[in-house]
């Protein structure tokens, strides 16, 4: 009986404090990688919104650039107006129009992101500008190109 007592005396186990402790260093590496992940995730919505308002962009001047071509009055008539966009049909709008507000397949839309497309023209050199606000933030991004054309 005394041999039995001795030998439970020398049995350890794992302490609260030893586990608490292992629980505390799990909740700390668990904690790191979800905030790697997210700062990931949110790194990778932003390339995807810029690589959007990037296409939506190009598209702008592919559509100058064959209006320039086809109808140079389009784009360098007096009546055109000073800050435009060219709608998905084709026509040269103002700004304000609700067909420069778009979604990143370059329909109008008001689904955010919404991409706001607008086109200034000094001369023959026209800047085409993308902005959108950010998902779940209120700052704003842009993209910005410009594009010389000749009548």
């Amino acid at each position: 009986m005394l041999i039995k007592r001795l030998q439970r005396l020398s049995e350890h186990g794992d302490t609260i404090v030893e586990v608490l402790i292992s629980i505390a260093v799990l909740s700390l590496i668990l904690g790191g990688a979800f905030v790697t992940m997210n700062n990931n995730l949110q790194s990778t919505r932003d390339a995807q919104e810029r690589g959007n308002a990037l296409k939506l962009v190009e598209s702008q001047i592919e559509q100058i650039k064959n209006l320039a071509a086809s109808d140079p009055d389009a784009l360098f008539a007096a009546s055109v107006p000073s800050s435009f966009c060219i709608s998905s049909a084709g026509a040269v709008v103002a700004s304000t129009n609700a067909a420069c507000a778009v979604d990143a397949a370059g329909t109008a839309n008001t689904v955010e992101p919404v991409f706001h497309l607008v086109v200034t023209r000094s001369g023959n050199t026209f800047t085409v500008r993308d902005t959108w606000a950010k998902l779940g933030e209120f700052t704003q991004n842009n993209v910005e190109m410009k594009y010389r054309a000749y009548e």
